[in-house]
């Protein structure tokens, strides 16, 4: 069923006009392999992952893949209405967007902290899904307590030397460069003191790349060491020692969440529909009371969700973001997105244990696979207990 937003945001004839365009175009171009799963295209087998590549190159030539990037640097230069309207759209469908660290959250740190090299030497790419991105923040001894990373980066002449290891990095596998936390001063007392942020090319000599297989089988992270590695000084993203304020710049870009809940969403009603289905059989799901409650409270939940990130929309496009509101986005959608899957797999029973690959998979496997990627959400780009932190640090005033 097509998405039904729970608020027009925007709707005015010009927005529905495209919502209605998107719609008909993916109906033509969307491969039917990508209908079926909202998994993260970064987290699928390469070759599945180069068929993404087509399709957003594709999608590219529609104006639609960074829509809301100014036409200098390839983008569709819509605004916050129109951008909120094509990404729900795009996730509902399925559509296997790549590079999100690209994207989401590396373009948005250039444009506010890049110089204009930096700029036109990166963006473009990213729009045009040539260079694919890996975040190389944490690593085996600095995860969710990222100000007690080790990578160091000293300077010699025009270039930094990077020593060190990252680990469980994202799109580590696929990524042809990577943008890297390292330090490039001691430890002082406030530990957050004298870290950088560099944009590192992944072929550089003394880089060693290693992947580590997630639970679903494929191999989507991986863990990089820097043995000597010269990255030109040019490379460095705003200035050194204040890689701290870049990197949380990255972060809050990184948690607007609309795509997220337009996923939920699409989670939602698919597994209604499936429930549905069943009415009458032996296997008559919404025969039992508790799973008609539970389904009632997921409603309940996602609307919410997708009311919060309209909210997180709205703000950052005024310009006036509260800084509590990405953490507390970020919490609700990694924690919904699991229970979502969660409950899908406990409504579907012993079928809800069956992989996409596996013969009898029901919904595709979608999720089966998905609750065993949720849990990564909960985890990437900050645990749900830090954001708890910052909620009530950030948000609240609540002393730690």
């Amino acid at each position: 069923m097509p998405l039904k937003p729970i608020i027009r945001f925007g709707g005015d004839e010009r927005t529905e006009s495209l919502r209605a365009s998107i719609r008909e175009w993916l109906a033509h171009n969307l491969p039917d392999e990508f209908r079926c799963t909202a998994a993260n295209p970064d987290y699928l087998p390469r070759e599945a992952h180069e068929r993404a590549v087509a399709f957003c190159r594709n999608l590219h030539e529609q104006g639609w893949f960074v829509p809301h990037w100014p036409a200098e640097y390839e983008g569709g230069g819509r605004g916050i209405v129109e951008q909120v309207v094509i990404r729900e759209e795009l996730a509902y469908a399925g559509a296997p967007l790549v590079n999100t660290n690209g994207v989401n959250m590396l373009a948005p740190v250039l444009f506010k902290y890049g110089t204009p090299e930096q700029k036109a030497e990166h963006l473009p790419t990213i729009a045009r899904s040539e260079r694919m991105w890996a975040q190389g923040y944490s690593e085996p001894e600095a995860g969710s307590d990222l100000a007690s990373l080790r990578m160091t980066a000293r300077r010699d002449g025009d270039d930094y030397v990077l020593d060190g290891q990252k680990t469980w990095t994202s799109n580590g596998v696929l990524a042809d460069w990577i943008f890297v936390l390292a330090r490039t001063s001691p430890v002082a007392d406030k530990r957050q003191a004298g870290i950088s942020f560099f944009l590192v090319d992944l072929q550089t000599p003394g880089i060693t790349r290693r992947p580590i297989r997630s639970m679903t089988g494929y191999p989507t992270f991986a863990e990089e060491f820097f043995d000597g590695v010269r990255v030109p000084a040019a490379n460095l993203v705003g200035a050194e020692g204040e890689g701290w304020t870049v990197g949380k710049a990255l972060l809050d870009a990184e948690r607007s969440n609309v795509t997220r809940a337009a996923q939920a969403q699409r989670y939602l009603d698919e597994l209604i529909d499936w429930c549905q289905a069943q009415k009458g059989s032996t296997h008559d799901p919404l025969s039992d009371p508790a799973n008609r409650i539970a389904l009632a409270r997921a409603v309940e939940r996602v609307e919410v969700g997708r009311a919060l990130s309209y909210r997180v929309a709205y703000q950052q496009a005024a310009g006036a973001l509260d800084p509590a509101l990405p953490s507390l986005s970020k919490l609700y959608h990694s924690e919904l997105t699991a229970e979502l899957r969660g409950l899908g797999a406990q409504i579907l029973g012993p079928a809800g244990e069956l992989m996409p690959d596996d013969p009898g998979a029901v919904l595709d496997g979608h999720f089966s696979e998905g609750l065993l990627l949720s849990l990564l959400h909960t985890i990437g780009g900050g645990t749900s207990e830090i954001q708890r932190d910052l909620i009530s640090t950030v948000g609240l005033g609540m002393p730690r």
